[in-house]
């Protein structure tokens, strides 16, 4: 039995030492990409203004984040409903001057706020008012106090109002009783629907007129779901306005302050400018519904509250004179945006007539007077009485936001004259990306899908220039893969396109994330970068991939070259027709030859046919998609002739069959004048081939065919080649490689698209590097996100690596990552 034991032992032995003998033998994995780094080669500084964000209110940012306000709808306005807009009451909608369909939370709503007992009744009351801004009061009625018990209203926040032991909490509020015989109201602070008090109570004795009152409350718990009680004991009718509370820990501890875990961690990304109040935010839907910036500022009793663009309620509690403050406060240059007169052009614009122009240009003249004049002129000596003697330094003004074409050129000069006349110092910025006019820099938004701006590094290279290229400002980015959240894969999507903007520093002046900020109660418009609640705050890999591009920025660009493998894009989608109105007719629509296929209204009105005839409905955005969801190579081929109007066509292959930011498709357009060839991924139209004269003539019939093969379009007329591309291919690995002047450090920037190791060379040209180095690597599985419960699931790890002796230097880039290798040249 022994001398089993021991065979056994022996056997056990040779099999480990044979495991690693051939282990050891295995081949190495081949070096599968290779950067060189030209240490000598001449340089471009880097632009150091080039990272900053953009505030919006948009996913309750401001409201409900960063204003550290904790009553919503405090002064009870979020059920008016703007100037000229009609109401559906049923479905809870009002519809603008030019038909746009808004959601609208009612206009006896009052949200935020509860009554205490079957005991109260309450109602937005619009004849007792304390001002001409404010719109309504609540009218609180108490009665039958015997049988219902303690009456009255509370204020629930957004989703409850935190609370820290032993912290003190400023209240505001403006009241008046319509009975001086009556109890009075008691108000603290109370435990959710527990009635339990976490502070002492303020007694409030009846008055008949409007008093505005003060009183600081000392919380006695930690609560995450407080309100904001008013009680009577007794039968009373009382009214309240302006309800304001705030906690006396805000950022820098000033009054109407913003909250300070929200502010440091914007703090932490270093912006060198912040772009504000938006966004669509600032283009509005109708008249009253965007910011006006004198109405947003001084007593917040005396600021215009509307309903925005967004879909809720919006204070102007953080206005002009709090976002210029705050970029002081973070030292970067603020970027104000200005209405233009044109409001949202997605979504049924209307246009200011060019005639009353005047006002709005007059406004921008004076917000910049009010950011920039002493403090003895007219805006300036408002600044100084609003706590700001000093100038903001204001520098950049843009003219609208996502606005475009012809008409919008026309205001966007008006603006510019002005400004230029009055302040020639300052830049202003066109919200119009296009090749038609030119200005001082062009505002670009690229919200797409991650596998675009993977390919799309390369974006603004000089290769790629053409003449119009002028510099740019991209005000908002960011991957719109809405359905996944913000994920791993679309930071390291985000962070290619982030490196062919450090690439080129002499046309790209700024980028800004957006949106920055969603509260997740309220998330409403795309992943954002920081995500919270009431008392938490959680960031997500895009927030740690901005963060380490804007602390890694280096001082000058230097020349590197990536060789690596390329992969071709693979989008998937059915066959789509879109158009305005009636103005084709459509025959023998088919997919490969087949004219039976499933086919989905995606808006307007459509009569399927058989043989593949399709009937469009008049005066609608008439948008189909045909086939199979996952289709890839195949034919659509139509017989098309325009019977009226001179709108265009088009015909979308690889169609995901969804709408603005989630759309993805190549896109051949035909009209009566040219015929282009684009890839739409989000909002972004990339033009795959050049502009070509193709126009169709009136009652002729046509046949347009579009081939799908692997990665190439080819389209037709009449069998004749008009448009033929190759989609960008995504880059294996993608990188860009800068320099400290100061202590001579070399930075590359690597993303690793792929699902596996990338093993890479690295070649330092005429320069000697340290073994020792340091390394920022953010990596996990492509659907990795941080959320409030998982905050730590994606964060980058910092180490200190000894390099090989080996020339060039060999690294292995993690599956799906962002690196950032530090090297010490001597």
């Amino acid at each position: 039995m022994i001398e089993f034991v021991k065979k056994i032992h022996l056997l056990i032995i040779l099999f480990i030492i044979a495991f690693f003998f051939f282990a050891g033998c295995r081949q190495e994995l081949p070096v599968t990409s290779k950067i060189v780094v030209d240490t000598k080669s001449t340089t471009l500084p880097v632009n150091p203004q080039l990272y900053g964000i953009s505030l919006e209110e948009v996913n309750h940012a401001i409201d409900g984040g960063i204003y550290a306000e904790l009553i919503q709808n405090r002064s009870f306005e979020d059920g008016v409903v703007p100037v000229n807009c009609r109401i559906d009451f049923v479905r809870k909608q009002f519809f603008t001057p030019n038909g746009l369909v808004v959601p609208y939370c009612g206009e006896d709503s009052i949200i935020g706020w509860c009554k205490l007992s079957k005991g109260t009744q309450f109602v937005p009351d619009r004849q007792e008012v304390i001002n001409d801004k404010n719109k309504r009061s609540l009218r609180v009625s108490v009665y039958n106090t015997e049988l219902y018990g303690q009456g009255g209203v509370a204020a629930e926040g957004y989703t409850g109002i935190p609370l820290k032991k032993g912290e003190k909490y400023n209240l505001s509020f403006f009241i008046k009783n319509a009975y001086t015989h009556s109890g009075g109201v008691q108000v603290s602070l109370e435990k959710d629907t527990s009635r339990q008090k976490v502070s002492d109570t303020f007694f409030v004795s009846p008055v008949t007129e409007w008093r505005r009152l003060h009183y600081t409350f000392t919380a006695t718990e930690d609560v995450k779901n407080a309100r904001l009680v008013f009680a009577a004991d007794s039968s009373t009718l009382f009214w309240l306005d302006v309800v304001s509370l705030f906690p006396q820990n805000t950022w820098r501890g000033r009054p109407n302050g913003l909250r300070p875990d929200l502010v440091e961690k914007i703090a932490a990304l270093k912006p060198s400018f912040i772009r504000f109040p938006g966004g669509s935010f600032v283009e509005g839907y109708s008249s009253g519904t965007y910011p006006e910036w004198k109405e947003t500022i001084g007593d917040i009793a005396t600021r215009r509250s509307f309903w925005s663009f967004w879909g809720y309620g919006t204070t102007n509690g953080v206005g002009f004179h709090e976002y210029l403050q705050l970029c002081e406060d973070l030292r970067a240059e603020p970027v104000y945006v200005a209405n233009c007169g044109i409001t949202n052009q997605s979504r049924r614009p209307r246009y200011q007539d060019i005639m009353e122009m005047d006002k709005l240009v007059q406004d921008v003249l004076d917000a910049i007077e009010y950011a920039n004049a002493p403090a003895d002129s007219t805006w300036g000596a408002l600044r100084k009485r609003n706590g700001h003697p000093e100038p903001f330094h204001l520098k950049y003004v843009e003219i609208g936001n996502e606005n475009y074409g012809y008409e919008y050129f026309r205001r966007y000069e008006y603006f510019h004259k002005a400004i230029r006349e009055k302040y020639p110092d300052i830049t202003v910025i066109s919200s119009d990306y296009s090749s038609k006019y030119r200005t001082e820099w062009q505002d670009k938004h690229f919200f797409a899908d991650r596998t675009f701006l993977m390919s799309q590094s390369g974006y603004f290279n000089m290769n790629k220039r053409i003449s119009h290229f002028q510099p740019v400002s991209i005000g908002s980015f960011s991957a719109v893969n809405n359905i996944e959240g913000a994920t791993l894969q679309n930071a390291v999507g985000e962070a290619c396109f982030m490196i062919g903007l450090e690439k080129n520093p002499d046309i790209i002046k700024q980028v800004a994330y957006a949106p920055l900020l969603a509260n997740v109660n309220y998330e409403n418009c795309l992943p954002a970068a920081i995500y919270f609640d009431t008392h938490r705050v959680v960031e997500t890999p895009s927030y740690q991939v901005l963060k380490a591009f804007s602390e890694n920025r280096g001082d000058e660009l230097l020349k590197s070259e990536v060789t690596t493998e390329l992969r071709p894009q693979a989008i998937f989608g059915g066959a789509g027709i879109y158009m305005f109105d009636d103005f084709y007719e459509i025959e023998h629509f088919a997919i490969d030859g087949e004219t039976d296929y499933s086919s989905q209204v995606i808006s307007g009105e459509w009569n399927v046919l058989p043989a593949g005839k399709l009937i469009a409905s008049p005066n609608k955005w008439n948008y189909i998609v045909c086939g199979d969801s996952l289709a890839y190579n195949y034919v659509v081929t139509a017989r098309i002739r325009r019977v009226k109007g001179s709108n265009s066509i088009q015909f979308r292959v690889r169609d995901n069959g969804r709408t603005d930011r989630q759309q993805n498709h190549v896109v051949f357009t035909l009209g009566p004048g040219e015929s282009s060839l684009t890839q739409q991924s989000g909002q972004v139209a990339y033009p795959l081939t050049p502009a070509r004269s193709c126009p169709l003539a009136m009652n002729t019939w046509y046949d347009i065919k579009v081939v799908c093969q692997d990665d190439t379009y080819s389209c037709y007329v009449n069998d004749s080649l008009l448009h033929r591309t190759t989609l960008e291919p995504i880059p294996s690995l993608v990188s860009v490689v800068t320099r400290n002047k100061e202590d001579n450090t070399i930075i590359l920037k690597v993303v690793n698209t792929t699902y596996h190791p990338e093993k890479t060379s690295i070649e330092i040209e005429n320069a000697n590097v340290k073994k020792e180095a340091e390394v920022i690597e953010i990596v996990g599985d492509p659907v990795d996100r941080n959320t409030l419960d998982m905050p730590t699931c994606v964060v980058p790890r910092n180490k200190n690596i000894t390099l090989s002796a080996t020339h060039p230097i060999v690294y292995n880039f993690p599956p799906n990552s962002v690196t950032i290798l530090k090297l010490k040249a001597h």
